[in-house]
């Protein structure tokens, strides 16, 4: 599955501070910070530059192909929310909090915007709604009816309490998942900072 444009992004922009740093000129003694190179910094313009643009794109055909989505969703913030600070660091000092952190940070998701979510509970509301009049009894019905609904690329996987399914919201960087059924048991969330919307195999 296309991993979201968004976290593309995110990582042209990690990239910052690794491909300067290769590509400055030190001088000894002058207590003042390198300067970048030009070059460098230009490539990494262009990167970001051409990752927004496809981002653009992709929220320009997702809005023509769900017009309603994009109506409901029409002026939401696409900026992340400011993360709030909690009192002595989320694994405090208990040094297995911060092993057990350290071993989960895989795990991790970006943070979805207000825009991201809106976009995200919208299509959810859809698949919920078509899966209650016709609820999948395997992949095959699941994937006929997720391709009906425009979402060919959702990944399925068949389980005792129904059809799993992973999506990445068309034109948002989010991600859904959830059962398809009536209940409406959908979660959503961002992408793994690793990449993509399934959730990551095994530990670091």
């Amino acid at each position: 599955m296309k991993r979201p444009v968004l976290v593309l992004a995110a990582a042209a922009l990690a990239t910052v501070g690794a491909l300067t740093g290769c590509g400055s000129t030190h001088v000894i003694g002058s207590g003042s910070a390198p300067a970048p190179d030009p070059q460098v910094s230009a490539s990494i313009s262009r990167m970001q530059q051409e990752a927004q643009e496809r981002w653009q794109r992709e929220i320009a055909e997702a809005d023509l192909k769900f017009p309603e989505v994009a109506k409901l969703c029409a002026g939401k913030s696409t900026v992340p929310p400011t993360p709030v600070a909690t009192a002595g660091g989320e694994g405090g000092t208990d040094p297995e909090n911060s092993k057990y952190a350290e071993n989960h940070a895989y795990l991790q998701m970006a943070t979805l915007t207000e825009s991201q979510r809106c976009r995200g509970e919208a299509h959810a509301a859809r698949i919920t709604a078509a899966a209650a009049k016709n609820t999948p009894a395997d992949e095959t019905q699941a994937r006929t009816l997720m391709t009906g609904l425009a979402y060919p690329g959702a990944v399925l996987s068949a389980y005792g309490d129904g059809v799993h399914f992973t999506l990445s919201v068309p034109g948002s960087g989010g991600c859904l998942t959830g059962v398809l059924s009536g209940a409406g048991r959908i979660e959503i969330h961002g992408a793994y900072l690793e990449g993509g919307c399934e959730r990551p195999r095994g530990g670091h």
